[in-house]
Parts: structure tokens; sequence; C-alpha cells
């Protein structure tokens, strides 16, 4: 007889053990793919958003400018306040921007400078006026020798005048002091075909109630000459009375006893007794 085959089905088919590593543990997650909605990457997106958002705006406040206007040369004290002599600069100056001359505002009508501008500087508003604060009228001098080195415009200088007679003779020579610290607002120095320079013209800011001396001596044979102020000083005191010695002595000499004054020789009568 065929012996009997025997039957199984497949899940009885015997199992290999499991072990326990191979089991999987109870706090086991599976891994998913991050999504738009992670609060992680919407913060990370919002920092790099913001340092962008920084840098853009410093970058685009240093490179704020504003364009004002600087002196094209010197400009003196009196000059007439004209854009012929001025030039556009852009600086950067955003606190300060009040105390300049912008180009967007209008310059103003019959100004004139009453503080010296060197070249390049930026125009202050304060150094333009329409009048002079001071109330002080400008005048020109001519001086015949060479200027101190003090003396230049935008400086204080004092104003004296000598005798132009006297200067050639033995006697004294008076000088006068006519206008004490005058502004210098120009200089024009004029040369010979030589080369040599022959004279100097010096033009001045002065006090109203010293004009009529100045033009009283530009118009005399009086000798001008322009110091820097306060060189001139003031005149040394006279030196004290020195003692005679002669009567020094004569004054000993009558405080002393006179010698032909014979001494009392008689003696005090309490005394003999």
């Amino acid at each position: 007889m065929p012996e009997p085959q025997s039957t199984r089905s497949p899940d009885s088919r015997p199992q290999p053990p499991h072990s326990a590593a191979s089991r999987p543990g109870p706090g086991a997650q599976r891994l998913r793919a991050p999504s738009w909605r992670d609060p992680r990457l919407l913060v990370g997106v919002l920092i790099v958003a913001l340092s962008v958002s920084g840098v853009i705006a410093l970058v685009t406040t240093q490179n704020r400018t504003t364009p004002v206007y600087a002196a094209d040369r010197l400009l003196a004290v009196g000059d007439r306040l004209s854009v012929e002599d001025l030039r556009v600069v852009q600086v950067q100056i955003d606190e300060l921007s009040e105390a300049y001359l912008p180009v967007s505002s209008a310059l103003p009508e019959d100004a004139e400078f009453i503080a010296m501008v060197d070249e390049g500087e930026l125009i202050p508003r304060r150094a333009v006026a329409e009048d002079d604060p001071q109330g002080r009228q400008a005048m020109t001098i001519t001086v015949e020798h060479t200027l101190a080195r003090g003396v230049e415009p935008g400086r204080l200088v004092d104003v004296w005048a000598a005798d132009a007679g006297a200067l050639g003779a033995q006697e004294e020579v008076e000088v006068e002091q006519l206008a004490a610290g005058a502004q210098v607002s120009e200089i024009t120095e004029s040369n010979t075909t030589f080369g040599t320079q022959e004279r100097v013209t010096v033009e001045l800011l002065v006090d109203p109630e010293e004009l009529p001396a100045l033009l009283g001596a530009t118009s005399s044979a009086s000798t001008l000459s322009v110091v820097p102020a306060g060189a001139a000083g003031e005149p040394d005191p006279e030196p004290a009375a020195a003692s005679d010695p002669d009567s020094d002595s004569d004054t000993d000499l009558d405080s002393d006893s006179d010698p032909d004054t014979e001494p009392d020789s008689d003696p005090d009568p309490e005394d003999e007794t």
C-alpha cells in the first residue's frame, strides 16, 4: 500500500525563532519628510530674510549723500555770493545738512560773505549774510611795504599812519593808530615790469567811527602801515625818576648836627644837687 502523504498548510511550516534584537522597540517611529508647515523651517526662513534686509538697509544708509555747495575758490570777507564761485559736492552729513547751503534751496539774494571760506570747503550758512552783523564798512587802503606774515584775508589788523615828510628828516616821526581790529577782506599785490613789488592794496572792514580818520590819511601824504592786531602793543611807561645821589647826601648832611654848633656843656642843676 502506498504510504500516506502528509499535507501541511503554508502556515504550518516551522518558523525560525525571533530574537529579541530583531523585534522593533516600542518607541521607534518612522521618519517623515519635513513639510512647509514645519515651524522650524519657517523660523529659519524668517531669520535669513531679516539678515538680508538688514544688510540692504545698512548699505543704502552708507551710500546716502546730500548735494551741498562748496567754494570753488578762496572766498574772502565782503565777496558777493554767486553760483559762479561755487561747485556742487556730494557729502554724507545727514545730521549737519541744515548747517550748510544745500543745492535744493535757492541762494539768498544780495548776500555776501562775512567769514572767509577756503577753496574746497563747504559753505556754512553762518558765513553768508545780507548785511554785516557788526555794521562795519568796507574801504581800501594802499601800503608801500611788504605785509607781515599774519596779515591775510580773514585776519584782524591795526592800521597806523606816519607823517611822510618827517620820515626822511632828522626830527622825530609822529605815528598815530587809525584803526584797531579791522578785518582784512582782500589783498591785491601789484608788481612792476621787473617783478619787484610796488604796492599792496588791502580791503578792510572797519567800524564807522574809524572811517573818517582813514579817509583823511589816504587823501594826505601820510604813510600807512598794516600790522597784525595787537602787534604794535602799548607804549612802554616812562621810567620813574631816579633819585639824585647828591641830593641824598645833602639830605644826610642836613639831618646831622651842625658842626659849628657847640654842644651845651652846662650840666643840669638837678644833677649837681
